[in-house]
């Protein structure tokens, strides 16, 4: 009798593991997607590095080269699947922040793909750090049969098979990470990351190449995709929660920029030493960056171009002109 209940229990959570299931496509009940406009969000990444995986990584070396890096940068597209930068089989992406992401209230950051459809998911694991050095993964899974191999432009994937993974809904909408869910991890500070990597998921089932989720199983996923556009495309990183700063909203009540509109210069005072600031355009790309030498303070503004930018420390933003 203990055998069999022992056996019964065993079967059970292989059973349950292969049917696990999680939240689905955007408009069904209990999705977890974040669209790229959600109020919620507060920031997206101001740096972007890629390192670029094959076309095929069982047949061609050639290496992927759609996008550029600069595409990971501020906010995310809605609609145009042509705006995205592709990491091919085993690329990587290293994005940055101007301020550290925190573990807070739900979902702390968004991971966006441009996904045509909502069966068509090229999907990548996702690794957070708070030095650059030590990265954790969160914990991947993936339930997708792996009898036979998705297809290059297969779009019959389920979603509510696969969770923790990147790319799982399509354009316009972000796959959610909760620090929550790495609070016991060591060698990184939840309330303090400052970076974020992506790395895709080769999708192929042979063996000799493949990818694994946390439980072991093969990550099956459209493959190959042997074009310059392989592998997954990254859109955007957006921030929910982030780090408090140490500047206050009456500190930023007391600095001043001027002129302003400005030409060749901006003049700024009332500036707390030793904090960050920048100054962002209006497509979210970090154009300047310093720390403040002292209260007051000149920045040269005549390599920017004319319009409109935002000069950011901590949480606080204040709107500035170049004419």
């Amino acid at each position: 009798m203990k055998r069999f209940l022992i056996e019964a229990l065993l079967l059970f959570a292989v059973c349950g593991a292969a049917t696990a299931q999680f939240d689905g496509a955007v408009g069904t009940a209990g999705c977890k997607a974040i669209q790229y406009n959600d109020s919620r969000i507060v920031d997206w990444a101001t740096n972007c590095t890629v390192y670029r995986g094959y076309y095929d990584i069982a047949n061609n070396r050639t290496l992927a080269s759609f996008g550029s890096d600069t595409v990971g940068i501020g906010p995310a597209t809605a609609s145009n699947t042509m705006e995205a930068v592709s990491l091919g089989d085993s690329g990587v992406a290293v994005l940055t922040f101007a301020t550290p992401i925190a573990n807070g209230q739900g979902p702390d950051f968004a991971v966006y793909e441009n996904g045509w459809g909502d069966g068509f998911l090229e999907l990548a694991f996702v690794e957070v750090s708070s030095d650059g050095q030590r990265y954790v993964r969160f914990p991947a899974i993936s339930n997708t049969p792996t009898a036979s191999q998705v297809g290059s432009f297969v779009s019959n994937m389920d979603p509510t098979l696969i969770n923790n993974l990147a790319g799982k809904y399509r354009i316009g909408w972000g796959t959610p990470f909760d620090l929550e869910e790495l609070a016991d991890s060591t060698g990184i500070d939840i309330n303090n990351i400052t970076h974020v990597r992506l790395v895709d998921c080769i999708g192929t089932i042979n063996p000799q190449y493949c990818t694994y989720d946390a439980n072991g199983n093969i990550v099956n996923d459209p493959y190959p995709t042997a074009f310059n556009t392989g592998g997954f495309d990254l859109t955007g990183v957006a921030v929910i929660n982030q780090r408090a700063q140490s500047i206050s909203m009456a500190e930023m009540a007391d600095v001043k920029v001027y002129p302003n509109p400005c030409r060749d210069f901006v003049q700024l005072s009332g500036m707390p030493v030793g904090e960050e600031y920048r100054i962002y355009d209006l497509s979210g790309k970090s154009v300047v960056i310093g720390i403040c030498p002292s209260n007051s303070f000149c920045i040269s503004t005549q390599d920017l171009q004319k319009g409109v930018y935002v000069l950011k420390i901590g949480r606080v933003a204040k709107k500035l002109v170049k004419k």
